[in-house]
């Protein structure tokens, strides 16, 4: 039985970046810090999504999220008021590849680029 999302798991040429993109842009708070397989590990508190940033090597390869490539194409976070939240992240630097929009069904959404080409979705669902 699934009990919920543990975390979200993102390798990262540029670890020290994703720390402060996630803290200055989320108010992420950094919860470990440690390393595996002789990289960083850091472990980040976002509103209460866990964020595990791993090291990797700056070179590696990266998928093109948004292009239909096999992988993660990104992952979201449920917000309260869309319109509010996006104008708070474009005060601290965010950009944003899809401005808030409506599904069909009523769902607001927005997709702000996050560090390492990762797409961070918003959602508000009334």
């Amino acid at each position: 039985m699934i009990t919920g999302l543990d975390h979200v798991h993102v390798m990262c040429g540029e670890v020290e970046e994703a720390v402060r993109y996630f803290k200055n842009v989320f108010d992420g708070k950094e919860v470990s810090r440690g390393q595996l397989r002789g990289f960083p590990l850091i472990r980040m508190d976002v509103q209460g999504v866990f964020i595990n940033l791993m090291g990797t090597d700056p070179q590696a390869g990266q998928l093109e999220p948004g292009k239909g490539s096999r992988g993660l194409d990104h992952f979201g976070f449920r917000v309260k008021d869309l319109e509010s939240m996006v104008a708070d992240l474009k005060k601290k630097g965010a950009k944003f590849s899809v401005e808030p929009s409506v599904t069909p069904t009523g769902v607001k959404f927005a997709f702000v680029d996050g560090p390492e080409g990762i797409r961070i979705e918003l959602l508000q669902r009334d």
